[in-house]
This record gives structure tokens, sequence and C-alpha cells, in this order.
């Protein structure tokens, strides 16, 4: 486990139950894994120590929001669910805009960017209220705030510049990580195979993404 990932402390309880990945979730790892790609490109464009803080700051919220769906879909199939299936594609569409928004996230698309992750952070909720255990759900209302209030500021942040919009996400940043150190994870269910094996495939995705980068780059250079 990555040392982003939720804290899982002895209160949790783990299910070792096999759960494959479906396609769904690779599908939806994609529109992931082109938004960390488009990090790249914004670190690239913003060769200064501020850039990279901000390539940071995305880079963080991205993933937090990438492993809080992986802990969600080692709960339920969404694929057998209809309503959780339209809401991971409607979580996949708001997750194409943030990819989209991140060039220009803290500029002229900070407001789009804010609203459209918000939108994938709150989708995230509804499906575990939705699909989730009654004892999961107990757990998802006791950390909502946290992880709701992190990406409002985000929203916020994306009507200010400079010093104010920066306090905005590194507070949005403690709070949506923090939540869960705070209020803990007890009442989450966690089927260990597939929260391994979807930390491995998105790193496979990523690495291949970024062969593939690599070699259309190298034969334009030629």
């Amino acid at each position: 486990m990555s040392t982003t990932d939720p804290p899982v402390n002895t209160s949790s309880s783990v299910d070792d139950r096999e759960q494959s990945v479906t396609p769904l979730e690779l599908f939806f790892d994609l529109v992931f894994v082109f938004a960390f790609t488009q990090v790249t490109g914004f670190l690239i464009h913003h060769l200064t120590w501020t850039g990279l803080a901000q390539s940071a700051a995305l880079l963080g919220v991205l993933w937090w929001a990438w492993v809080c769906y992986s802990w969600l879909t080692g709960v339920v199939n969404a694929e057998e669910v209809m309503s959780a299936r339209l809401v991971v594609l409607a979580a996949m569409a708001a997750m194409l805009i943030v990819a989209l928004a991140v060039p220009d996230a803290f500029g002229d698309d900070a407001v789009l960017f804010g609203i459209a992750y918000f939108i994938v952070r709150f989708l995230h909720i509804v499906l575990y209220i939705v699909v989730a255990p009654a004892e999961t759900q107990t757990a998802v209302r006791r950390i909502a705030p946290g992880f709701l209030g992190g990406p409002a500021l985000l929203v916020l942040a994306g009507f200010f510049d400079g010093s104010v919009q920066a306090i905005l996400w590194i507070l949005a940043i403690v709070i949506d990580y923090g939540i869960v150190f705070i209020r803990g994870v007890e009442g989450f269910h966690v089927h260990v195979e597939h929260f391994v094996e979807r930390h491995r495939l998105i790193m496979i995705i990523a690495l291949g993404e970024s062969l593939i980068a690599i070699g259309i780059g190298a034969g334009e250079f030629h």
C-alpha cells in the first residue's frame, strides 16, 4: 500500500475474498492515467519551484481521488449494479474534464478544474451511500465532511490567485487527507487482493502510456 493510501487500522474490517478487477475499473483507470500524464505536461511548461509545488499538489489530489475510488470498487462490483455503473461513468466524464483542465488548473481553468473535481468526489460519496453495506455507509458519512470540504475549497481557490489560492489548496489537501486520520477508517471493508491488484495495474498502465509517449516522441525527433 502506498504512503498516500487511507490508513488501515486493526479495527477496520478486511475481506480477503477473491475479487477480480473488472473492465469498467480498467477503463476508469485510463482516465486517471491521462490526468496523471497531464500533470507531467504541466510541469514541463512550469519548470520553476512554484510549478513543481503546483504539480505535486495536482498529483496529490488526483491520486487521492483514485485511491478513494479503488476502496469503493473493492466493496462493490459496479458492473453488477446498473445505478452504480451509471455513477461511475458519470465520474469518468467529470474526471476527463478535470484532466483537460489540468494544464491551466491554476489559471483560466481553475474554477472548471475545481467544480469538475468536486463532482468526481461527490459522486464517490453518492456511490458509497447507494451501494455499500450499512456499516460502510455509516463510515462514509463520518468522513464525508472532509472528503467534500477539501474539494469545495478547490472550487473556492479557483476564484483567487497568488498566495490566497495557494493557501486554499494547502488547506484542501490537508483536510482531504487528514480526515481519515482524525475520524478513522473503522467500518470500511477491503478486498486485499483486489486492492493490491488495482494499484499494480494502474502502475502498469501508467508505465505503458509513458513508453508509448517516449516512442512517439523519439519517432517525431527522427
